[in-house]
C-alpha cells in the first residue's frame, strides 16, 4: 500500500491515479491525521510513502504529519522508500536543516528540467525534460547528506536524494500528465524503488 499524504495539493488525487494505473493501492491522508493513525497502525502494510505539494510555507504552516513521518524516516524507524513533491521536497529539506525561500521568481507552468544525475528515480528519463512547476518557494541548498538529481534555469534544485536512504525529492509534479515521463518518474519510484 502507498501512503499519500495531502498538504493541500490540487494534484493529490493525481498521485493515486498514478498509483492505481502502477497497480498500487493507495491512501490519501490528510496532513493535519496523527502519526499513529496515519502510519504505526498500517506500518507493515506500507510500500511507499508520498509527501504531497501545497500552497503553504514549511516555515508557516508547517507540516506536522508529514514532519513526524519525516524524522522517523531519518531516524531509521520507518523503513519505506520517501518521495516528497514540491512541498513535500521542501518540507523534507527543512526537516534535514538546509534552508527554504522563495525562488527568484514565482513559477508556475511548463519548465525544462536538466537532469544532473540519473540515479533511480530518472532512470530511463532523457537529460531534459519539460515539467509541470506550481511553487513560490524552493530548496535553496542541497541538505546534509543529499545529492542534486535535476535543477532548471529557474530552480537550482528540481530533484535530490539522500546519499544512503531512499528518500527522494522533486520540486516539479511528476503526478501531472503535462509532465514529460511523469508516468516513468512514478514508476521508477513506486515499482522500481
Amino acid at each position: 500500500m502507498i501512503l499519500i499524504v495531502d498538504n493541500g495539493s490540487q494534484y493529490t488525487h493525481l498521485i493515486k491515479r498514478s498509483c492505481r494505473e502502477l497497480g498500487k493501492e493507495a491512501e490519501i491522508v490528510n496532513n493535519s491525521v496523527g502519526f499513529g493513525e496515519a502510519v504505526q497502525k498500517k506500518e507493515k502494510n506500507i510500500d511507499s510513502i508520498i509527501l504531497s505539494g501545497g500552497p503553504g510555507s514549511v516555515y508557516k504552516d508547517g507540516a506536522e504529519l508529514s514532519g513526524k513521518i519525516i524524522e522517523s524516516t531519518f531516524a531509521k524507524k520507518l523503513h519505506a522508500p520517501l518521495l516528497g513533491i514540491c512541498f513535500g521536497q521542501q518540507a523534507i529539506a527543512y526537516a534535514a536543516g538546509a534552508e527554504v525561500a522563495r525562488g527568484k521568481s514565482a513559477e508556475y507552468g511548463i519548465s525544462e528540467i536538466i537532469v544532473d544525475n540519473s540515479d533511480k528515480i530518472f532512470d530511463g528519463v532523457p537529460d531534459k525534460f519539460k515539467a509541470w512547476v506550481s511553487h513560490y518557494d524552493e530548496v535553496k541548498e542541497l541538505p546534509k547528506d543529499f545529492i542534486r538529481l535535476a535543477h532548471s534555469d529557474n530552480c537550482k534544485i528540481e530533484a535530490m536524494r539522500h546519499k544512503k536512504l531512499d528518500i527522494f525529492g522533486v520540486q516539479f509534479h511528476p503526478e501531472v500528465w503535462h509532465t514529460e515521463h511523469g508516468e516513468k518518474i512514478m514508476k521508477n519510484f513506486l515499482v522500481e524503488i
